[in-house]
């Protein structure tokens, strides 16, 4: 019997194995990803917390009415104002956590090093990093700019419908939510394909739309991944309002749900383009 051994071909790993063993073997690139994300997006955190405190009064008012508790001088209610700066730091959270606030050359420079490793290209951190902002830098500062623009705007018109504190005012409100929710998808695929592809932004758009609309299903449960991590885990530790649950949801956004979470919809992203974009064809 001859001594070498027969060789057989490997098994293909599916998709959601390919994905834990690639994000696990790279952990030390993903948690570098997360920590960094925190301190490039500074700026977009300064403009996320702006924006969150004035909005939301706006939007928890059908719960409490801040005005007549929150005195910026002798901070009348304290209980009120702990809960409004609790409220501020979860939707501060939110924007820059979904790409909605966020700064887009950097995102692009991010993405880069998620596509690295759900292709297992073994390429160092800082050198996706850079070939990613090299890469899309200008579309990324457009990007950015359409976020800081349409976030403001889709939030007014949530707040809007449910300050009229009826049945339909909530319908509208909530088709407007479907719509922010729906805006964090396209963002977050702009961003992969920005890094991904050389189309115009206006074909990027495009196809991030109907990426969307054509893949409903599936999307829904990308929301729900989205909802459960960027929503209600983090609005249950900081709601819990102890020091062992602020210091659980400091490390682990800081070091690790973010990148996992942006990670993940890079890989979802990735399947689409290279099923869609890639061979040419449109969503």
């Amino acid at each position: 019997m001859s001594d070498i051994e027969p060789e057989f071909p490997v098994k293909q790993r599916g998709p959601l194995i390919s994905f834990f063993a690639a994000g696990w073997s790279n952990l030390v690139r993903l948690m570098a990803s997360n920590a960094l994300f925190v301190i490039f997006n500074i700026p977009a955190l300064i403009i996320a917390a702006i924006l969150s405190a004035q909005f939301v009064p706006w939007l928890f008012s059908t719960v409490i009415d801040f005005s007549d508790y929150i005195d910026p001088v002798t901070g009348s209610d304290e209980g009120v104002l702990q809960l409004y700066v609790f409220l501020v730091l979860f939707l501060l959270t939110f924007l820059v956590s979904g790409n909605l606030i966020c700064i887009g050359p950097f995102q692009t420079g991010f993405t880069s090093v998620y596509i690295d490793i759900f292709n297992e290209e073994s390429v160092s951190f800082f050198d996706s990093f850079k070939a990613g902002m090299k890469a899309g830098w200008k579309k990324g500062i457009v990007s950015m700019l359409i976020g800081f623009i349409f976030t403001p705007v889709i939030f007014l018109a949530i707040g809007f419908y449910l300050n009229f504190r009826s049945v339909t005012g909530n319908a509208i409100a909530i088709v407007f939510i479907v719509i922010l929710f729906a805006f964090i998808l396209i963002q977050n695929f702009v961003y992969n394909l920005i890094v991904s592809t050389d189309l115009s932004l206006g074909k990027i758009y495009k196809n991030a739309f109907l990426f969307v609309l054509l893949r409903f299903i599936p999307n829904l449960g990308l929301t729900l991944v989205i909802g459960v991590f960027y929503i209600a885990v983090p609005f249950f530790l900081i709601m819990s309002a102890s020091y062992i649950t602020l210091g659980i949801f400091m490390f682990l956004y800081s070091f690790l749900v973010v990148s996992w979470v942006q990670y993940f919809i890079s890989y979802y992203s990735g399947r689409l383009i290279g099923k869609y974009v890639d061979s040419g064809k449109d969503a």
